[in-house]
């Protein structure tokens, strides 16, 4: 339950940030200015939501249930209609994609900001929309419906939250990747939008959904169990509210037990010798003398087939691929060799491998597809770059392979 205190703590940040969260408002993308002189302010907003952060290296901004709160006062123009409708909100996404594209086609500044704050507004609205209801979702869920009493109440309850969690579950399939990618292009500011923003938040509210909807269907086989025990026992208390002095049969002398009363399975009856026990031990003693001893019968020898055994043929010479033979020769010049030899260097001639990465490819499976004690004769070293694209990321550049030193030494 909120607190008195909690509210006055957000009052208290809305009061002493006041003049940031005006300045980002009345900015066009609502970001607020990361300075050293906000940062411990930016902080306690972002912990107490209301701003936020869509990534790590992107801009701080307003939170879209503060800046709604704002348009919504004020009376902003620039506020949208948000549409809870997947299909509305595809179509208008669609029609202000194609209007930024034209937009750009066209070199019209003013047109492509207004077109991407309509897009950021679109994704923002219905990223907010999903997390909301995926919150609600679990908040009924969390709750186990304590708000009604009645078990049956409970049931229906559960029902329509189900049901709920189904529409969603399929109104997110109507975003579909595919078409995600067709609208976004190469355009990387659309890519950021309906790609880090929208599409991960689809897939997270789509996961939250089918959890919710794996855990509804638990908790209304449990509330059904329930309600039929329950039925049980009001069936039960009925009758002897209707006839006091009932009594029910004796079910163990009767010949054929009702199933309401046969509802523990038989005990299987299994003996067992207990070999720890010395005072049994005549007793095993006495049965295995008693038991039936039959004679094994002999098997008569069949009279043994002469085979013809011929000479083994001399051994057929596996003739090797020239790559393979190839990557042979580099390796036995490895081992002539005094110092480790580069891939690149010793590479073959053209007409048997023209491609240097499928060459060195080849001297990396040869050298992995070896046995434990044969591989461990030879050291492999990379000559390798940093991609200066993506992060942890290296491209081998040449291979080199030596003797290792209980070899070379």
């Amino acid at each position: 339950m909120i607190t008195r205190d909690e509210l006055k703590r957000i009052f208290t940040l809305l009061r002493k940030h006041e003049a940031l969260l005006i300045t980002a408002y009345l900015e066009p993308d609502g970001i607020i200015p990361e300075v050293d002189e906000h940062r411990k302010a930016i902080d306690a907003l972002i912990e107490a939501r209301l701003v936020w952060r869509p990534a790590e290296h992107e801009a701080v901004r307003l939170s879209r249930e503060l800046s709604g709160l704002f348009e919504r006062v004020l009376r902003d123009p620039r506020r949208l209609t948000v549409d809870t409708d997947i299909g509305g909100f595809i179509n208008s996404l669609e029609d202000n994609v194609n209007g930024y594209k034209a937009a750009q086609r066209k070199c019209v500044q003013a047109d492509i900001q207004h077109y991407a704050g309509q897009i950021e507004r679109l994704v923002d609205d219905l990223r907010s929309c999903l997390r909301d209801r995926s919150r609600q979702l679990w908040q009924k869920i969390n709750s186990e419906f304590g708000y009604v009493t009645s078990l049956e109440l409970k049931i229906k309850e559960n029902e329509m939250v189900l049901q709920q969690a189904k529409r969603l579950n399929d109104s997110l399939e109507l975003i579909k990747v595919q078409e995600m990618d067709e609208l976004v292009g190469g355009d990387p500011q659309l890519h950021r939008y309906l790609h880090r923003w929208l599409l991960d938040s689809v897939e997270l509210c789509r996961q939250e959904t089918v959890d919710a909807m794996h855990k509804l269907n638990v908790r209304l086989f449990e509330y059904r169990q329930q309600q039929k025990l329950g039925r049980l026992i009001n069936a039960f208390y009925r009758r002897y509210q209707t006839h006091p002095g009932y009594l029910p049969l004796d079910y163990t002398a009767m010949g054929d037990i009702p199933p309401v009363f046969n509802q523990v399975s038989p005990m299987p009856m299994m003996a067992q010798a207990d070999i720890a026990d010395p005072q049994q031990e005549w007793v095993l003693t006495d049965l295995i003398e008693g038991l039936r001893q039959e004679r094994v019968p002999v098997e008569e020898t069949e009279a043994l087939q002469h085979i013809a055994v011929q000479g083994d043929d001399p051994p057929t010479e596996i003739q090797l691929t020239p790559l393979r033979q190839a990557v042979e020769d580099f390796f036995l010049r490895v081992v002539d060799s005094n110092e480790p030899l580069s891939a690149v260097a010793c590479r073959p001639p053209e007409d048997i491998e023209a491609d240097v990465a499928l060459w060195l490819y080849a001297i990396i499976a040869r050298h992995n597809n070896m046995d434990r004690d044969e591989r461990r004769l030879f050291n492999l070293y990379y000559q390798e770059t940093v991609d200066p694209l993506f992060d942890g990321r290296y491209l081998v550049q040449d291979v080199y392979m030596g003797l290792t030193n209980e070899i070379s030494g």
